[in-house]
């Protein structure tokens, strides 16, 4: 699991939220199915609306400049992102995101909420993880803040009492499809550019992380 912190800019989440503002929505239940479609109660602007074009160019500019998801993601493709929005009295229930989606399909490895809301501006709302053990870890973040996550978790919306949350979703599929393998990488990303840092040479930590990268990536 990540935060990333200004995965959006301020002028960013103003320009996504402005457009949102003038868009149509249509029923979340549209893109959900099975136990998803049963729970969801959210809207989400329309695919078919010209203006998604803008929004969309906003998250992929952000995908490419993050290195953090990046780094620890390994993305190879990503789902259409889904830009929603839950009024006083919507929620999502208790569900887990399909493997396969869109047309070419992706297999979603990874998921991340963009919160667009300032968290004042909503109570309830919360994005909440059924961790093991029967934990449940509440997930609310400030906006323009991206919240990375495993798709294969249980999860949900807990519904909104005032206000409205708004967010961006979506999901990634990466070159390791082995969530140990992927953090192995991320991890050693990180300590040669740690070896980069502090003067040490970083090539003995290269040869391993390319040893690792030819044995493990797939698509």
């Amino acid at each position: 699991m990540l935060v990333i912190a200004d995965f959006l800019t301020r002028d960013e989440v103003v320009e996504v939220n402005r457009l949102m503002d003038s868009a149509p929505f249509d029923d979340g239940r549209a893109t959900a199915a099975g136990q998803a479609a049963r729970v969801k109660d959210n809207r989400q602007v329309s695919r078919s609306w010209p203006g998604i074009t803008a929004l969309d160019a906003v998250v992929e500019r952000a995908i490419r400049r993050s290195r953090p998801l990046l780094e620890s993601v390994s993305p190879c493709a990503h789902s259409q992102p889904l830009y929603v929005g839950y009024a006083s009295g919507s929620a999502y229930g208790a569900h887990i995101d399909a493997v396969m989606s869109g047309m070419p399909p992706i297999r979603q490895d990874v998921s991340m909420t963009v919160f667009l809301s300032p968290p004042e501006d909503y109570v309830g709302g919360d994005l909440l993880l059924h961790e093991s053990g029967g934990e449940r870890r509440a997930i609310r973040h400030a906006a323009g803040t991206a919240f990375v996550y495993p798709t294969g978790i249980v999860h949900e919306v807990v519904p909104v009492e005032r206000g409205e949350r708004r967010a961006v979703v979506l999901w990634f599929q990466s070159y390791y499809r082995d969530p140990e393998i992927r953090e192995a990488v991320a991890e050693l990303r990180r300590c040669v550019e740690a070896a980069r840092r502090s003067g040490a040479d970083p090539l003995p930590l290269v040869k391993v992380l390319n040893t690792l990268e030819r044995r493990f990536i797939s698509t």
